[in-house]
């Protein structure tokens, strides 16, 4: 069996979060050239997942489609928020096609949550793609919910469920930071790369980012190293830039960029 890797693709690094769907094609281009470079020398298996950045969170926050059900409304939050998504996943798509053979696998047909959480995926699908050398592609997105009737699985979430469940030798975040820091680096110039993160220094980096307010990007790492620390075990993790060029191809072919997670 090939080895399997996992790259998560940040919303923020293949859209602009302050633009209405504004789709970063010319960033996604490269990445996926990076990627597809490293997989012709390598030749792992591959599964990569996207977040839906200025397409899908503006929508799913005006509709609160992460509450669930409610009324009529939650279900025009719940159409909308649908089509923004597929329409990133779309565009994404179509560029990753060029240079790597894959497919979209929908979440929604897949998957089902109880409250928020992923109970049921069924990933024959990802796993005939992966048998015939093909690169399933998946998206956050809205999914049926047995308890609040439907809500939202993040790409983090899919990556996370994948990962422990087909067994994967690496899985990379790809942010629009260079990893995680001590403090925020677009605000402080002074802000300093946490090379690796393990359970001998967690509550420590842990204890840092809850100093910061909730916007900070490290107060959204702190949710993110949180669920790895639970469902990404003994699993070679990194968090790296999306907007360095090479950065990408380097990790994938073993260079020590980011920060690697171990626990």
């Amino acid at each position: 069996m090939k080895d399997l890797v996992i790259i998560k693709l940040g919303g923020s690094v293949i859209t602009d979060k302050n633009k209405k769907r504004s789709f970063n094609k010319k960033v996604a281009r490269r990445l996926i050239g990076e990627i597809a470079s490293a997989q012709n020398k390598l030749n792992f298996n591959l599964i990569i997942a996207h977040g839906s950045g200025s397409f899908g969170h503006p929508v799913a926050a005006k509709y609160k489609v992460q509450e669930g059900f409610k009324n009529k409304k939650s279900l025009r939050g719940f159409t909308l928020t649908k089509e923004a998504v597929y329409d990133l996943a779309t565009k994404f798509f179509v560029e990753a096609s060029k240079e790597i053979n894959c497919a979209i696998v929908q979440l929604s047909d897949v998957t089902v949550a109880t409250e928020r959480k992923i109970v049921k995926f069924n990933t024959d699908s990802v796993e005939q793609l992966l048998g015939l050398g093909m690169v399933p592609v998946l998206y956050g997105d809205v999914v049926f919910d047995n308890k609040i009737g439907f809500s939202i699985v993040s790409a983090d979430a899919i990556v996370s469920f994948l990962a422990k469940k087909l067994n994967a030798k690496k899985v990379i975040f790809v942010s629009d930071v260079d990893g995680v820091f001590d403090k925020n680096p677009k605000v402080y110039k002074d802000a300093k790369l946490i090379r690796e993160i393990n359970l001998t220094n967690f509550n420590e980096v842990i204890s840092r980012l809850e100093g910061f307010n909730k916007k900070d990007v490290t107060g959204e790492m702190k949710g993110k190293l949180l669920s790895m620390k639970n469902e990404l075990k003994e699993i070679d993790t990194r968090i790296i830039g999306g907007f360095l060029p090479g950065a990408l191809k380097k990790v994938l072919l073993g260079a020590n960029l980011g920060t690697r997670i171990v626990f």
